[in-house]
């Protein structure tokens, strides 16, 4: 779905997630519905926000991601853009006749309380400047479960073969070129406010 007249603002020195979300997420009455049919917004504890634009045969497409605790939950909505499966050329009509987006917006919510997350890291990367100084570069934190994922199995140099199983596992990012420096430091303080909430942090 393209962005249409709707121009995202930078969330993070909204300190309220319903401020943040109205600044930066284009649907942002679907978003803080589904959330506070689950939490008490005013609970949160602490957040985070991503957005990703990709091109697509009918369009562009917006990933939206808004991750929350309320302290017992990881609570994660997502929105996405997609083309319509049951009439493929309908988004493609929508462009070349003037119209916006595809036809179809998909909004999903998820919730995992902090006792699935058994494995937890925090990754810091600072710049080293010439004159010897230190700027924050990137911040990049995952959440790991024993959800199983997914299995795969692979041959072995023994030539005997063995399954490794994937958990589920959630990953946030944020960069000099992905967010600024203001999102960094959001993300840090979501990280650590999941590692005090949920157990220790492997850097």
């Amino acid at each position: 779905m393209t962005s249409g007249a709707f121009v995202p603002q930078d969330w993070a020195p909204y300190p309220r997630l319903e401020d943040a979300v109205r600044a930066s997420v284009r649907d942002a009455d679907v978003a803080l519905d589904a959330l506070a049919g689950v939490v008490d917004l005013d609970a949160v504890v602490a957040f985070t926000l991503e957005r990703l634009i990709t091109p697509q045969p009918w369009g562009e497409a917006i990933w939206q991601e808004i991750a929350v605790t309320d302290g017992r939950r990881l609570i994660l909505w997502h929105g996405d853009d997609e083309q319509d499966p049951e009439d493929p050329l309908a988004a493609g009509s929508l462009l070349s006749g003037g119209t916006s987006g595809p036809v179809m917006f998909t909004s999903a919510i998820r919730t995992v309380p902090l006792s699935a997350v058994v494995d937890q890291g925090l990754r810091h990367r600072f710049r080293v400047e010439p004159d010897g100084s230190r700027t924050m570069h990137a911040v990049n934190l995952y959440l790991a479960t024993q959800t199983p994922e997914r299995s795969m199995t692979e041959l072995t140099e023994a030539n005997e073969t063995r399954s490794v199983q994937y958990v589920e596992t959630y990953r946030f990012s944020k960069s000099v070129t992905d967010g600024g420096l203001a999102q960094m430091q959001r993300l840090l303080q979501f990280g650590r406010a999941m590692s005090r909430l949920a157990g220790g942090t492997r850097t």
